[in-house]
């Protein structure tokens, strides 16, 4: 089998919390007075990292409101509806055939580590993963330093591992560690913006055990 290691993103890959960022997003311009909302597809075609990039294309004026205020409320808002959001469909089925098939899990995102793994827990999917690694921070900037960390303390190899996402980060991750990628089409970001970076674009989780295995 090529790929020995799979690198998960969580949020938008396996973790299906797209709408609940969108309203989370539009409670916050309607609490700071903005007078517009966003909507679902326009959240994907505009969503990115570092999230302040982000926050620059819905609107926010951050000479009215500074980032770290804006990062608070979005974290508070989320964070009410966090428990509403369910897994992608197939999450574990795919999970699961993974493992029996012996391929090591991880978890790498830039969400922070305590929402991270209480999001895990309420699945009871932990036992899926050798590692679950968040940010220390709520500011989404990046998830690049994680990876090098963990490759180099663990010593994998990165022409055994796939990093598996729904970002066009999670690609340039993939490529800062030197491993193989593939973009799943139904998280944060649409297929078009995905296919921009030349990496593999499929459709859900399902196709990815006809990729792997």
């Amino acid at each position: 089998m090529k790929y020995k290691n799979i690198i998960w993103d969580w949020n938008g890959t396996l973790f299906d919390d797209i709408q609940i960022s969108v309203e989370a997003v539009n409670e916050m311009l309607s609490i700071k007075g903005y007078g517009k909302t966003i909507s679902y597809e326009r959240y994907r075609e505009i969503f990115c990292f570092p999230v302040i990039e982000y926050y620059k294309k819905v609107g926010f004026d951050f000479s009215r409101h500074s980032f770290d205020e804006l990062a608070k409320l979005y974290v508070e808002r989320y964070s009410e509806k966090q428990n509403s959001a369910a897994l992608f469909d197939g999450a574990k089925s795919v999970l699961e055939e993974f493992k029996s098939n012996g391929i090591n899990q991880t978890v790498i995102s830039v969400c922070e580590k305590e929402r991270l793994a209480y999001q895990v827990g309420l699945f009871g999917i932990e036992g899926y993963f050798s590692d679950v690694l968040g940010t220390d921070d709520n500011y989404a900037v990046s998830k690049v330093d994680i990876a090098k960390k963990y490759f180099s303390e663990v010593g994998i190899n990165p022409r055994e591992v796939l990093f598996v996402g729904d970002t066009c980060h999670d690609y340039e991750t993939a490529c800062a560690v030197g491993c193989s990628c593939v973009l799943v089409g139904a998280g944060h970001q649409n297929k078009n913006v995905l296919k921009k970076t030349g990496a593999t674009v499929i459709d859900s989780l399902d196709c990815l055990k006809d990729y792997v295995i």
